[in-house]
């Protein structure tokens, strides 16, 4: 199923980018397409599924997308494992097939459902393999793949401490964060977002659907932040929450803007002083690369644990706190918040955004030798 013109002209680089269902997994494989596409006549062509979020996000990106079929494995019940199982042939038929049709000079899997067959297909086709991974704690998909793989690229917060992958061709990188999401300006964004300058600013977020856990214990710390009389909170809260932490806030006298989702977030990590969030991967590379300080609470349920692996990672850089969530309360959280606010602490040393451009050379190697 082709849902945008991928162009059979004669170019540079062409380069598929496999992966994506969660946000962790395809805003990393956005960052190395940019990239990538700064070059003239390079193409890039992303392949994942229907109900992953590349389907929604890589439209309105303007960066072409190709569906093949296949389910999740990892966390799932009996009956739909042995569903994804029996289909894995079929998967891995319409990879092949779209290879074919495509013949990429390079195949990048950026983990997630589509990684899979579709790397799997590139090394049945001799097609150079690259596996990118940005988290501490390495998926199922790139922990198999990786051994198919020319090289696998660990972007921080990726260490790979537990030694899934051969030291021979692993490549170690700095953050993988879209460009200038560390150029905001933080006099313009102050009043953009109706907040004021000279109060110690807390953005708190949850990834793009907000974090119902953090969103409570945000609205029920307020009565004790009032405390704090130069503190403003700018708060994503998702959809579903946004109301109920506004009118928490209000109620408890504390300065905020709270919103559904926060377009310019550039803006909103140059306006902050303290960022309380999730760990996912994006995030993480972004605090990073930013030099903010935070208070971490990762999401229990991540694949593997592996949000509290990237929390401790940023933590172990001396950036970061880490609450886990079933010690989140609403008193320890605006303690800490009172703390930093108190401290007034310089920001942290941030981290050089060139992760894109590496894995972009990695690939115009490969070109060049063959």
């Amino acid at each position: 199923m082709r849902n945008a013109e991928f162009g059979l002209r004669n170019k540079t680089l062409k380069v598929v980018i496999a992966g994506g269902g969660t946000g962790g997994h395809l805003y990393p494989g956005i960052a190395i397409a940019r990239e990538l596409l700064r070059d003239p006549g390079n193409e890039v062509l992303f392949v994942g599924t229907e109900q992953g979020i590349e389907a929604r996000v890589l439209p309105g990106e303007g960066l072409p997308l190709r569906f093949i079929s296949v389910g999740k494995i990892k966390g799932m019940k009996l009956v739909s494992t042995l569903k994804t199982l029996i289909t894995l042939p079929w998967s891995i038929i319409q990879s092949l097939l779209l290879l074919r049709d495509v013949d990429p000079d390079v195949v990048i899997g950026v983990g997630g459902y589509a990684s899979g067959p579709v790397a799997l297909a590139a090394w049945l086709c001799r097609r150079p393999l690259l596996i990118i991974e940005p988290n501490s704690y390495a998926g199922l998909a790139n922990r198999v793949l990786g051994r198919l793989a020319q090289k696998v690229v660990l972007c921080f917060p990726g260490t790979d401490r537990q030694q899934f992958f051969s030291k021979q061709k692993t490549v170690h990188a700095g953050p993988l964060a879209r460009k200038g999401i560390d150029q905001g300006d933080r006099q313009k964004a102050l009043p953009a977002f109706g907040l004021e300058p000279g109060r110690f600013t807390v953005f708190v977020m949850g990834g793009s659907g907000g974090a119902h856990a953090i969103n409570m214990a945000m609205k029920k710390a307020a009565k004790d932040l009032r405390r704090i009389v130069s503190l403003q909170v700018l708060h994503q809260t998702g959809a579903a929450d946004v109301a109920e932490v506004a009118a928490g806030y209000r109620e408890a006298g504390v300065k905020a803007v709270v919103l559904p989702y926060v377009v310019d977030m550039a803006g909103a990590y140059a306006v902050a002083d303290l960022v309380v969030s999730r760990s996912g991967a994006t995030t993480v590379a972004e605090l990073a690369v930013c030099g903010k300080r935070a208070v971490l609470v990762p999401f229990p349920f991540a694949a593997d644990n592996h949000q509290e692996h990237n929390a401790r990672t940023l933590a172990a850089r001396g950036a970061a706190e880490v609450v886990l969530q079933p010690e989140l309360t609403p008193e320890k959280l605006a303690a800490m918040i009172e703390k930093y606010a108190a401290a007034k602490a310089p920001s942290i040393q941030p981290m050089a955004n060139t992760a894109a451009e590496e894995i972009a050379g990695i690939c115009r190697d490969y070109v060049q030798k063959n």
